[in-house]
C-alpha cells in the first residue's frame, strides 16, 4: 500500500524552493510569477529566515488562496545557503526548482525546462535571463547562455543562474549550499558539473533577475575576492584560482557593461 506522502511525491512535477528574508517589497511579484505558470503540478516551499517585515504575513495571505504554498519559518537566522538547504530537504518532489524572493519567471518557465529535461535526460537544466531594475522595469539586454554548459566552461564564468535552475533533488542533497562567505551557488554548480560532466539550458530568457543595489554581484571588488575563495573552496590550487578569477572578472565586465547599457523596455 502506497503511503500518502509517496502518492503526493508521484503527482508533483517539482518542488519550488523560495528562501526569504525581509522580502515584503518583492515576494508578491515572485509568487505571482510562480502561480501563473502554465505547468501547475508543483508545491511551493517558502522558507523565511526570521524576516522583520511583512514577508510572513504576505505569504500567509497567498496560502489562503492556494494550498500548494507551504511556509516554513526558521527559529534563528540561518542565512540564505542554509535556508535554501532547509527547503530542499523538506521538498517532497524528486526535482527542485529554485527561485529567489526578488526574482521572477516567465509563465512558461517550468513547462520549457521540463521539456528540455525530457529531451536531453539532463540532471540539471537552467535558462538564459532578462534583467530588471530594483523597481521592476525590464531592461533591453539579456544574458544568453549556451544550450550545453560544460565543467571547463563553467570554471570561466558562472553561467548557471540560481533562480533559473531545475535539478534533481538528490544532487542538491549530495552537494548542498554551504557558505555565504563565497558564491555559494557557484561552488555547488562546479561540484555537480565536475561529477556529471555538463548541464543543459533553455537559451530563451525565461528568468527575470532583479538588479538590487548592494547585492554581492553588484559590488565588484567584493565579488572578485569571493570568486577567488570560491575556487579555493572548490579545491583548486592558488594559481588556478587566480587564473579562473581573472577569466571570470573579464567575463563579468563584459556582462555588466551590456547590462548598464540596457534601456528600459517595459515597466512593472
Amino acid at each position: 500500500m502506497i503511503k500518502n506522502s509517496e502518492k503526493i511525491k508521484e503527482k508533483l512535477v517539482c518542488s519550488i524552493v523560495v528562501p526569504m528574508y525581509n522580502a515584503e517589497k518583492f515576494i508578491s511579484q515572485t509568487l505571482d510569477s510562480i502561480l501563473s505558470q502554465t505547468e501547475k503540478n508543483f508545491e511551493v516551499i517558502c522558507v523565511d529566515d526570521c524576516s522583520k517585515d511583512r514577508t510572513i504575513e504576505i505569504v500567509k495571505e497567498y496560502q489562503k488562496k492556494d494550498s500548494r504554498i507551504k511556509l516554513i519559518q526558521n527559529e534563528s537566522n540561518l542565512k540564505v545557503s542554509r535556508t535554501r538547504n532547509r527547503g530542499i530537504e523538506i521538498a517532497q518532489a524528486d526535482w527542485i526548482a529554485l527561485l529567489d524572493s526578488d526574482d521572477m519567471w516567465e509563465t512558461t518557465f517550468l513547462e520549457e525546462v521540463i521539456k528540455k529535461r525530457n529531451e536531453t535526460n539532463a540532471r540539471l537544466v537552467s535558462t538564459s535571463c532578462k534583467f530588471m531594475t530594483n523597481e521592476g522595469e525590464i531592461l533591453s539586454n539579456e544574458f544568453i547562455v549556451n544550450d550545453v554548459i560544460k565543467y571547463k566552461e563553467l570554471l570561466k564564468q558562472n553561467s548557471i543562474l540560481c533562480s533559473s535552475v531545475f535539478i534533481e533533488k538528490n544532487l542538491l542533497i549530495k552537494y548542498p549550499f554551504f557558505a555565504d562567505s563565497v558564491h555559494e551557488d557557484y561552488v555547488c554548480w562546479l561540484s555537480i558539473l565536475k561529477e556529471i560532466g555538463c548541464s543543459y539550458a533553455v537559451t530563451k530568457p525565461l528568468m527575470i533577475y532583479r538588479l538590487t543595489t548592494g547585492s554581492k554581484s553588484r559590488n565588484k571588488l567584493k565579488a572578485i575576492k569571493m570568486t577567488y575563495f570560491t575556487y579555493r573552496k572548490h579545491g583548486l590550487n592558488p594559481i588556478s584560482s587566480l587564473f579562473y578569477t581573472f577569466c571570470n572578472a573579464i567575463n563579468g565586465i563584459k556582462k555588466y557593461s551590456k547590462i548598464n547599457k540596457g534601456k528600459i523596455v517595459k515597466g512593472k
